[in-house]
């Protein structure tokens, strides 16, 4: 599949391109960058969904685009928009109500974490804040 990003496409907008394809899993944006298999604190993620990416990168000076695979890893997909596009990216897991920042297994293709997401259907939590949970597989 490709993403198609420009300067003045939303945040949202292009998570919304990556859920068309992987409706269990989100991108999330951050302030600042990460390693392979770490996660990303809180504190650093980026809310604003109307915010254009050109706030976020001065590496879109001509609209682009990104072929994104199910078989890609996740660490591949993070690292693409991290080297290509100077984007900090977290893919998120939902897993049954909540969502999983996939840092523990950043090994995984998209495909994989699909079927995870997918086998979760039955965890049912009652956590308050979705997004600030980490992975502890």
């Amino acid at each position: 599949m490709n993403i198609y990003l420009a300067s003045d496409t939303s945040m949202g907008t292009l998570q919304a391109q990556f859920n068309s394809f992987f409706p269990n899993l989100k991108l999330a944006f951050f302030s600042k960058p990460h390693d392979d298999f770490k996660s990303s604190a809180a504190k650093f993620l980026i809310q604003e969904k109307n915010k254009p990416l050109g706030e976020l990168t001065d590496r879109l000076l001509m609209p682009d685009k990104v072929e994104v695979h199910a078989d890609m890893k996740v660490l591949e997909v993070e690292n693409l928009f991290e080297e290509k596009f100077g984007l900090h990216v977290q893919v998120f897991r939902r897993s049954g109500k909540i969502w999983l920042e996939t840092s523990k297994t950043d090994h995984l293709t998209l495909a994989e974490q699909e079927l995870k997401a997918l086998d979760s259907d039955h965890i049912h939590t009652e956590f308050g804040d979705p997004m600030d949970y980490r992975e502890q597989d």
